[in-house]
């Protein structure tokens, strides 16, 4: 890549730019620093060289077709339109105008009629790897994506070593859904470029796909030993040997990644949530700690020793951490219901009460988080909010819990007509749900009479 950047005439160019000066180029020599600007998308210094091209050489075809790709790179469907039409008889053959022309095509929408063009372009035998990837793309485009796979095939045929190319193939198999003919195809790719460290990375994932976790292994242990600083390798196999249960195997395999690990707070964190899984939790609280050290903004990790605390009966600790992780994330709803939670079991009702309030407006769509805030307005002595809470309720649900919820509420307020009516609506609703309701909310079991509808047979 720093070869392709290092461009004599291109430094020659800028040069004389830059000292004012003259100096003599021919016109394939601009044609040269054009193309070099055009494919970096430099296109402020592309114009600067096609203006002095022209100045010296007005009527150069070449020079022409670098201004229509030119154009092309800007988007400049008026002038291209132009300027092709004007080549048209004289570069009706060339490689550089079909493309450039293709291109155009390409960007008006009109696939078919790139196709066309590019296809001519391939007459030539010229840039064959760049034309048959073009074709990949425009036949993508119209949904083919059995043509795009053949023809990024081709392209490979022409450069081996071309990863754009091998990226499309793996896409086109995506979508096709052949993850096993997707890994034949790995398979022999790496017969002839055995080097190519993203093939064999490639087909591991294809094998994780198919659950194949030990021909997962095989493939990454080769793009490792082809770059054994891959720290995707490394991750990847890591989780190969998590999906086996193998977590002694997979925290070695993070820690051998240590070493040249930039993202290091990562790799603690999966470590610890390995050691987690070994009921480990000591060693899991150290390696968690090592994240936040290595990241302060990590809050999973926080929340992870949180929930390590809690497991060893430490509210007040896991309380002041899982506080640390809303401070990073205050719109994740399952650090407010950990910290919800953990008010609840150290008797700071009004806060969880406050808290609540939050995990319902950032989760209003689950039942559960109605339920549980109103059971906690109940056991603070706030019915009438809790009716509150469960009419709100109503707009996500239609459950006989919350119904019969409500009712409770009600006959907790001392207004026995409404509820009835809200027990007589949970029965109707779900009539198995007397027994379950009757048991936690002893306050219906108080006397024996029934309601006045003979058909539901509720003693309260």
């Amino acid at each position: 890549m720093e070869d392709f950047f290092e461009n004599e005439l291109v430094n020659k160019f800028e040069e004389m730019l830059e000292e004012n000066e003259s100096i003599y180029f021919d016109s394939d020599e601009f044609c040269e620093i054009i193309s070099f600007y055009l494919d970096i998308y430099d296109h402020e210094y592309a114009l600067k060289a096609l203006d002095i091209a022209f100045s010296l050489y007005p009527n150069n075809i070449d020079i022409k077709i670098k201004q229509l790709e030119y154009f092309v790179g800007i988007e400049s469907l008026h002038a291209s339109s132009r300027l092709i039409e004007e080549l048209r008889e004289l570069c009706f053959a060339d490689t550089d105008y079909l493309i450039a022309t293709a291109r155009y095509w390409s960007l008006r929408r009109f696939p078919y009629k790139a196709i066309g063009f590019y296809t001519a372009a391939l007459e030539n035998e010229e840039d064959e790897d760049y034309i048959y990837n073009c074709l990949g793309n425009e036949y993508l485009e119209v949904n083919d994506p059995v043509l795009a796979l053949n023809s990024y095939k081709k392209a490979l045929e022409y450069n081996i070593n071309d990863e754009y190319s091998l990226f499309s193939c793996i896409h086109c198999y995506e979508i096709l859904r052949q993850p096993r003919e997707c890994i034949t195809f790995l398979k022999q790719y790496v017969d002839r470029n055995p080097y190519s460290e993203e093939a064999w990375f490639q087909m591991g994932l294809q094998y994780i796909n198919l659950h194949r976790y030990e021909k997962a292994l095989h493939a990454f242990d080769y793009a490792i030993v082809i770059n054994p600083k891959s720290i995707a390798g490394y991750t990847q196999k890591a989780f190969c040997y998590e999906k086996l249960n193998q977590w002694e195997k997979a925290i070695k395999i993070y820690e051998e990644s240590l070493d040249f690990d930039d993202t290091a707070a990562f790799t603690h964190f999966k470590i610890g949530q390995a050691y987690n899984k070994m009921h480990k939790h000591s060693q899991a609280l150290n390696s968690f700690q090592k994240a936040v050290k290595e990241d302060p903004q990590f809050d999973k990790a926080w929340f992870e020793i949180s929930d390590i605390h809690d497991s060893m009966g430490n509210n007040e600790e896991a309380l002041h951490y899982i506080k640390k992780a809303l401070d990073i994330d205050s719109k994740e709803v399952g650090y407010w219901k950990k910290y919800t939670y953990l008010n609840i079991q150290l008797g700071k009702f009004e806060e969880a009460s406050d808290s609540f309030e939050i995990v319902i407006e950032l989760e209003p769509g689950h039942f559960h988080n109605w339920l549980a805030y109103s059971e906690l307005l109940i056991s603070l002595g706030d019915y009438s909010k809790a009716a509150d809470v469960l009419h709100k309720s109503f707009k996500n649900f239609n459950r006989a819990e919350l119904y019969y919820q409500l009712g409770n509420c009600y006959f907790l307020l001392k207004d026995r007509e409404k509820g009835e009516q809200f027990v007589r609506m949970a029965l109707k609703l779900n009539p198995t749900i007397k027994e379950e309701m009757q048991e936690k909310y002893s306050i219906l079991l108080k006397d024996n009479k029934k309601y006045k509808n003979p058909d539901i047979n509720l003693n309260i």
